[in-house]
Order: C-alpha cells, then sequence, then structure tokens
C-alpha cells in the first residue's frame, strides 16, 4: 500500500510583502530621479555660475549685491593721488557676528577679475561708505556700499570686465585649531561670476 503524504504549505504572504515592498521602492526612485531631471537636480553645479547685478548673492561671510562696473578715478590707498581704476560697486551686508575689514583679511580678498591671460587677481583697494561715512569695515547687519577697485593706468577702459566672487567658510587651518573666515580659493570655483558693460563715473 502506498502513503501519499501531504505536501507542505508553501506560506506566500512573505514573498508578496517583498514583492510589494520592492516594488514600492522602485516606483519612489523612479520618481524622484524624474523630478531631479525635471528641476536640473541631476545636472553638475556649474563652478562658476553667471549672474546678473541686483539681486544678493550670498557667500556665507557677507551677502553682496553687485551695481555697476565704472571706469573712473579715486585717491589711492597708497597716498599717491588720484589714480584712474576699474570699479566694482556693491552693496556689502556682513552676515557673521564679527566686524570684517573691507580691505585685506576681509572683502578683498574674495573678489577677483579675470585678466587677458585667464589669470584671477584681487583687487588693488576697497573703500566704502556706511550710513554717510567713510568706513574701512563692515559692521554685522549694516549696510556698506563698497567700491572694488583695480588699478587700470593710462589704459583705455575695456568694453567689458569680468569678475568673480567666492565664497567663505568658517573654520579652522590644517596647523592650527582656532576657527577664522577664510576665503575659498581652490579649484577654480566661484559663488558667481559677472561680466558687465564698463561705464564711465566716480565711486
Amino acid at each position: 500500500m502506498q502513503y501519499t503524504a501531504p505536501v507542505p504549505h508553501q506560506p506566500t504572504t512573505g514573498r508578496r510583502r517583498r514583492w510589494v515592498w520592492t516594488s514600492a521602492v522602485a516606483c519612489a526612485v523612479i520618481v524622484l530621479a524624474a523630478v531631479l531631471w525635471v528641476t536640473g537636480g541631476l545636472e553638475e553645479k556649474p563652478k562658476q555660475p553667471v549672474k546678473s547685478p541686483g539681486k544678493a548673492v550670498d557667500v556665507k561671510r557677507f551677502a553682496l549685491t553687485v551695481h555697476d562696473v565704472r571706469a573712473g578715478t579715486a585717491d589711492s590707498a597708497l597716498g599717491g593721488g588720484n589714480e584712474r581704476f576699474l570699479i566694482v560697486r556693491m552693496r556689502v551686508v556682513n552676515k557673521s557676528e564679527q566686524t570684517a575689514r573691507l580691505g585685506g583679511t576681509g572683502l578683498q580678498d574674495g573678489v577677483v577679475a579675470r585678466t587677458k591671460d585667464g589669470k584671477w587677481v584681487k583687487p588693488d583697494q576697497v573703500t566704502g561708505v556706511a550710513a554717510g561715512a567713510k568706513t574701512d569695515a563692515a559692521q554685522p547687519d549694516l549696510p556698506v556700499e563698497a567700491s572694488v577697485m583695480w588699478k587700470l593706468g593710462t589704459a583705455a577702459p575695456p568694453e567689458t570686465f569680468t569678475f568673480g566672487l567666492r565664497e567663505w567658510e568658517y573654520d579652522h587651518g590644517f596647523t592650527d585649531s582656532e576657527y577664522t573666515w577664510r576665503v575659498q580659493a581652490e579649484g577654480g570655483e566661484l559663488a558667481a561670476r559677472f561680466t558687465l558693460p564698463v561705464g564711465t563715473g566716480t565711486p
């Protein structure tokens, strides 16, 4: 006599749950990828995003609103009398909790102009006006109208002028533990790049 043993019941609930979960995850990934593609989220962030004047650019330490570029004369920082400069006028708001210089170690280090041979050079000097008075520093949250200047010498002003704004980071260096604001100059990255027509006038 032969006996046929009953076939063990194979539960399908676990498999079904895994299949539903895997399908849901796959659908979510597809939807997210579609949204990122439509909004540009999958595009590589430009190293030097081109910006237009009149809108504030957040460089972390400052919020900078570029007005225009002019060719004009101004007093030399070295006391040599009036000199001719290319002048970028901008509104500066110090977003940090400490006073920030407009000159070296401050705003001057984070603005660069592009030369004909493709190099980026810092301004020769920066002056500012806050609340109607001349100033060489930006206090926290107090707007300053700054003139960022490169010496023009006897050369004719160019038709356009290309310059960039660099981003800042509050961190410490490799050899010290003191936190301070440092401009990010590696890799040729800029927070914003401008190419503007050059007008004439005074700072």
